[in-house]
């Protein structure tokens, strides 16, 4: 353990995975009190946020690949929290929808997600957090940048 920590003090991948790790089981204890697992809640965030999206639609804006998206769907479909209706233009699309249950635990994971924020910021003024935002923004584009040319080579 002591070796990580050193390495961690070295490494912005060290703090990074730490922070990610810390969030997450936060994340994880809350959430198997709902009743989900937090892998779901990215999904679940966006059928809230846009009601009727297709499966290829939310791999799109999860970045999530199609095959893990429709097992992701069905075992939220299983769960009670969303529903599948056929596309009335084009039957070979489904349509995804939260359910009655997925509706009323949206307002709690909402809810949980503001306060696990709020205590992961806590201390930051609004200039520090924004040049934060800026720096993940940053980072995630060079990771993008590194994912595209790793594919044309």
């Amino acid at each position: 353990m002591k070796r990580f920590e050193e390495e961690r003090e070295k490494s912005l991948q060290g703090w990074f995975m730490h922070v990610f790790h810390a969030y997450m089981s936060v994340n994880f204890a809350t959430f198997q009190g709902l009743g989900i697992h937090p892998g779901q809640l990215p999904f679940l965030k966006v059928i809230s946020e846009q009601e009727g999206i297709s499966q290829r639609e939310l791999a799109e804006r999860t970045h999530v690949k199609p095959p893990t998206v429709a097992v992701t769907v069905k075992r939220l479909e299983r769960a009670g929290l969303i529903r599948r209706e056929t596309d009335k233009h084009d039957m070979r699309v489904s349509r995804i929808y939260l359910d009655r249950r997925g509706r009323e635990l949206s307002d709690g994971i909402r809810s949980a997600l503001q306060e696990t924020e709020a205590a992961l910021t806590a201390g930051f003024s609004k200039e520090e957090l924004e040049q934060l935002k800026g720096y993940f923004r940053r980072m995630t584009e060079n990771l993008e940048a590194l994912e595209k040319s790793r594919k044309r080579s």
